[in-house]
């Protein structure tokens, strides 16, 4: 099993570390800066426990040890990104992306892309051979993004309520 421990990144007055149940206030914080992905998603703002429930709500046949969470923060140790990812999911090869997420003013300067790439270095050199993830079709920005770092559709699940939103949901996996 991977351990949670502090990523680096190369990207001025930013750091990585690993985020546990303990930081769920500080997450919080960010889902509700946040506030456009969740509308999008769901039709309504995160809810109260939204970031609580990142570390314990798993996949059938995981446990919450298999989420791992990392939060980007700045050079004041202000949470302004997070990647929450299960390991060995869907299969032994594979790390799931659940959620990646920068605070508003934090994005397009290129380091959600730094950010990501520290991530991934990290998942190759555990092991895994594939990183997957979801994104809904009205994400377009999102999608673009998972593309655009190589990333490719591997397949489309018909509409799926989230909230109060349906959205079609497109699935994404890269080769490490």
């Amino acid at each position: 099993m991977a351990t949670r421990q502090r990523l680096s990144i190369n990207y001025p007055s930013y750091g990585i570390k690993g985020l546990s149940p303990d930081d769920a206030a500080q997450l919080q914080t960010l889902f509700d800066q946040c506030a456009d992905f969740f509308i999008m998603t769901n039709g309504a703002l995160a809810e109260a426990t939204a970031a609580a429930a990142e570390f314990t709500d798993v996949p059938e046949g995981k446990t919450s040890e298999d989420v791992l969470a990392w939060g980007l923060v700045d050079d004041r140790d202000r949470l302004v990104g997070t990647i929450i990812g299960v390991q060995g999911y869907p299969d032994s090869q594979t790390w799931w992306v659940g959620l990646m997420l920068l605070a508003p003013e934090q994005r397009g300067q290129g380091l959600g892309v730094s950010f990501y790439q520290a991530f991934e270095q990290w998942v190759a050199h555990q092991g895994y051979r594939f990183i997957s993830l979801c994104a809904i079709a009205p994400n377009t920005v999102g999608r673009r993004f998972w593309q655009q770092l190589g990333f490719e559709e591997i397949r489309q699940f018909p509409a799926r309520l989230y909230g109060t939103q349906t959205h079609d949901v497109h699935v994404y996996q890269r080769r490490l």
